[in-house]
C-alpha cells in the first residue's frame, strides 16, 4: 500500500480530551484514546466525534514513568475525515492540527 501523507505518523495510544461548536454554536466536548499522531495530525478513537470540518481543540495526555511529569499535547484544527463504528473496530476521526504544544504539567487539568 502506498502511503502518500506528509508526514510520518507515529503509533501513540494515549487520553484525549477535545472540544468544538456544534450546529446550534455550543461547545460540544468528547473523550478518546489516540491511534496516532504526526506533527500535524492525529486519528482519534472515540464514541462521539465531532461532525465534519468541525473546528476543534484538543489536549493529549502522555503519561510518563512514575516520578516524572506528564506531557500534555495542545492541539487546534479541522476534522477531514469521520469514520463510525463498525462491528468490533472503534469509530473516529482525523484531524488536520497547526504544530502541536507541547508541555510539562499536571495530567487532566
Amino acid at each position: 500500500m502506498v502511503q502518500h501523507r506528509k508526514y510520518n505518523r507515529y503509533r501513540l495510544e494515549v487520553p484525549v480530551i477535545f472540544s468544538w461548536k456544534g450546529a446550534q454554536g455550543i461547545r460540544q466536548k468528547g473523550v478518546g484514546l489516540t491511534h496516532d499522531l504526526s506533527v500535524r495530525g492525529a486519528f482519534i478513537f472515540t464514541t462521539s466525534p465531532p461532525q465534519l470540518k468541525a473546528n476543534i481543540e484538543f489536549k493529549a495526555y502522555v503519561l510518563p514513568r512514575p516520578g516524572a511529569l506528564p506531557v500534555q499535547i495542545f492541539g487546534r484544527g479541522q476534522v477531514l475525515r469521520v469514520e463510525p463504528a463498525r462491528g468490533r473496530h472503534h469509530g473516529g476521526f482525523t484531524v488536520a492540527a497547526a504544530p502541536f504544544v507541547l508541555r510539562r504539567g499536571e495530567a487532566y487539568r
